[in-house]
């Protein structure tokens, strides 16, 4: 089954035009944008897409880190969340989406994906078990939504970070995109030409671009990011979104606590909204501190943007990502552990899809399955000098993420 990613986003007072990826985290989309003054933390891959704000999610200050990574206690597990593999699909189209912003969606056509009618979110969820560490959700939440947010949380948990907040209004303007999305995929006048986007006057709209119809559903939160995958399965398009360079930043981010997914019949959104965020102090790995099962490899061409590619083309090795405000690293380092010899990797700092909050590595090569790795990344903040030491463990080799395009 051919699987979509899609990311898009609005930063305060900065806008980026980024390439569409059509299909932003199984067929999946992300985007985020600003309504209002920016929340503590920068979180969120940057996409096109996105009502313009004046807020945004540009965070200041530095991270205390005082050595150690983050994450390094927590809840043990085998490989983050559970999921089917990553996004299928090849190639890319370009375009645009969203006022005045930019968006970015990776796969096919954006507007590409199943072509089944609204679906009533619930109704095909695979359970999966809440972290204890969790507070429940809502009452009336949709089962779907259940689903994602727990595949989400045991993730965050497992880093050492806050349980992620389930919103009704944010799960309401997901599932009213997916009602969009669904209905009007066999349309010549009412399929937009990014996922993300809505056409006035088609059936189901309910706004242009994420930002509308994330405030139009009640959210006040002042900032947001969308992400859309095309797999109909809301724990695979959690997992599809972590196993990426830029689709991870607003799953696990610090700085995104508020989350609602909508789902439909080859649709998954979930949309983003700043809520009871983290100081600007806290610092986070992914894979966290001890994970094992981590998957090998990562097909960035699958990837829109596409990241830097390694000089030996894709694939490389599973990304490693840190997340903190105000670091400036000096020195960055993977090696396999009980070993002195770096191995050859890629270093995204100040990346502007990434945004300043995090910083991704990935090795040129695959890493070999059963291995464990040791990362170590030093640097200061206005606080003093950080150094995270940490190690994680890869599974056998069928255990890496699937193939299939991320955007």
């Amino acid at each position: 089954m051919e699987t979509r990613v899609f990311i898009s986003s609005v930063r305060a007072n900065r806008l980026r035009m980024l390439l569409v990826f059509l299909g932003g985290l199984a067929v999946a989309n992300c985007g985020e944008g600003s309504q209002a003054a920016s929340p503590a933390g920068t979180g969120g891959a940057q996409g096109t897409g996105g009502a313009q704000g004046t807020g945004g999610l540009q965070g200041t200050g530095g991270a205390q880190g005082t050595g150690g990574a983050q994450g390094s206690g927590g809840v043990q597990a085998t490989g983050g969340v559970k999921g089917t593999g990553g996004a299928q699909g090849t190639g890319g189209v370009k375009g645009t989406g969203g006022s005045a912003g930019s968006s970015t969606a990776a796969g096919p056509d954006a507007a590409a994906g199943g072509t089944g009618g609204i679906r009533d979110a619930g109704t095909q969820a695979a359970e999966v078990a809440a972290p204890a560490e969790c507070p429940a959700p809502p009452a009336g939440a949709p089962a779907d939504a259940v689903t994602a947010l727990n595949a989400e949380n045991a993730a965050r948990v497992a880093m050492g970070i806050q349980c992620a907040t389930l919103v009704l209004t944010l799960c309401t303007s997901a599932q009213n995109h997916c009602n969009y999305y669904t209905t009007n995929q066999g349309s010549t006048t009412c399929k937009a030409s990014s996922a993300h986007s809505e056409i006035s006057g088609c059936p189901q709209f309910t706004g242009a671009d994420p930002g509308a119809r994330i405030k139009a559903a009640g959210y006040t939160g002042n900032g947001w990011s969308e992400c859309m995958a095309f797999s109909g399965d809301p724990a695979a398009a959690v997992k599809m979104f972590i196993d990426t360079v830029y689709h991870r930043t607003p799953v696990l981010s610090p700085w995104y606590a508020d989350m609602g997914y909508g789902g439909g019949t080859g649709c998954d959104t979930i949309d983003f909204g700043p809520g009871a965020t983290a100081a600007k102090t806290v610092t986070a790995v992914y894979p966290y501190a001890g994970q094992t099962g981590v998957p090998l490899s990562f097909n960035g061409a699958n990837e829109g943007p596409t990241p830097p590619v390694p000089s030996t083309g894709w694939p490389s090795g599973y990304p490693v990502t840190l997340y903190g405000q105000g670091i400036t690293v000096a020195t960055h380092q993977i090696v396999v552990d009980g070993t002195t010899t770096p191995l050859s990797h890629i270093w995204l700092d100040g990346d502007s899809t990434l945004g300043s909050s995090a910083k991704v590595l990935y090795t040129e090569a695959p890493l070999t399955a059963n291995t464990t790795y040791r990362v170590t990344i030093t640097g200061t903040t206005t606080a003093g000098s950080v150094n995270f030491d940490w190690t994680f463990t890869t599974g056998a080799a069928s255990t890496g993420p699937g193939g299939g395009r991320r955007g």
